[in-house]
């Protein structure tokens, strides 16, 4: 089958990992990039011999492209989706599909009046021991689902590098939104949500830390730490970056007849230098082996091309994807209210 023409909106860090992914898949051609950073976006593209484009107009109105992915910031997502499915491209979004629901919704419908796939960028369905979870939970080896927690917290630096773009609840929390919801496919109806703010708030307006506590239709629970103000020197982060800790990473599922935990935080790996203390290196996510881009990333990447070219559905498509968007928009309006918020939102 010939290879897909790819074309990737945004030249930042996610935006690099996905060229690097679909030029070495075997599945796709990176033939575009765009980003307002015109000399980030010609260095990215120079690297795997694509074109590069200021504006992604201008790469949909040049380039003949099967598919995208679009690596912005989740307030500029609605308009390159968009604009992508009114071309006929397949999509591949980042994490969370939107800031708002109202831009949700519009991508959503945008894709399905074209007949375009829609595909948001959850990562850790892609991670072993993430999909394992979920395989034991619908497997019915730990009985009748009755809770899961989740905790990601990140270091300090990431949330100074990111804060002022996105929130902690986007950022970090919904991944295990997402988690949650894949093990446990019931609506929520109620969210209960209390915030903590030091440094990142003085700084950013935004949350340091956040607890959310979820309740689904049949009485099951859902609770999700999340923060990004963990010390600098943890796990020698980016210390170098190769062997820099992500964060503080855990997922608990109860059931009837059974629990199933994950510490993620380690990946398997310890390091330890006289000078920067304990490292634990990323050995999941997106680790390099060999030359060649691996782990979760490359999983995602081969799924969303390969499902493009077979006509099958993503595994996590724009309306799963806005249900983790409306818990955490629901967590956001817990803490402003300081009460309880009931969903669906009105």
């Amino acid at each position: 089958m010939d290879q897909l023409r790819v074309g990737v909106v945004g030249a930042g860090f996610m935006g690099g990992l996905h060229a690097r992914a679909t030029a070495e898949s075997g599945f796709g051609a990176l033939v575009a990039v765009a980003d307002p950073d015109l000399a980030r976006s010609n260095e990215l593209a120079a690297t795997y011999g694509a074109r590069a484009y200021a504006d992604f107009a201008g790469m949909f109105a040049a380039e003949r492209l099967d598919a995208v992915v679009v690596a912005t910031p989740e307030t500029l997502h609605r308009e390159a989706v968009v604009m992508a499915a009114k071309h006929g491209c397949a999509i591949l979004v980042e994490k969370p599909i939107a800031a708002t629901l109202e831009d949700a919704d519009a991508m959503i419908a945008a894709c399905e009046d074209a007949g375009v796939p829609l595909m948001v960028g959850y990562i850790l369905r892609f991670e072993p021991a993430y999909a394992r979870i979920q395989q034991a939970v619908a497997a019915g080896s730990i009985g009748t689902f009755l809770s899961g927690y989740g905790r990601r917290n990140a270091p300090i630096g990431e949330g100074e590098r990111i804060a002022g773009r996105t929130t902690v609840i986007n950022y970090l929390a919904v991944h295990d939104l997402d988690q949650i919801l894949w093990y446990h496919p019931v609506d929520v109806v109620t969210v209960n949500a209390k915030a903590i703010r030091g440094r990142i708030f003085e700084r950013f307006g935004v949350a340091d830390f956040t607890w959310i506590t979820a309740q689904f239709g049949d009485g099951a629970l859902a609770v999700v730490e999340s923060g990004w103000a963990l010390s600098d020197g943890w796990a020698g982060w980016q210390k170098p970056a190769a062997w820099g800790g992500f964060g503080d990473v855990e997922m608990n599922v109860i059931g009837t007849t059974g629990v199933v935990s994950l510490d993620f935080t380690p990946m398997n790996l310890y390091g330890v230098d006289a000078d920067e203390g304990w490292k634990l290196p990323d050995t999941r996510h997106w680790p390099v082996i060999n030359g060649r881009l691996a782990g979760a990333i490359r999983n995602e990447t081969d799924h969303f091309l390969t499902s493009v070219q077979n006509g099958t559905p993503p595994l996590v498509d724009g309306r799963a994807a806005r249900k983790s968007l409306a818990i955490g928009i629901a967590a956001d309006r817990s803490i402003e209210l300081g009460r309880e918020v009931e969903l669906p939102l009105t």
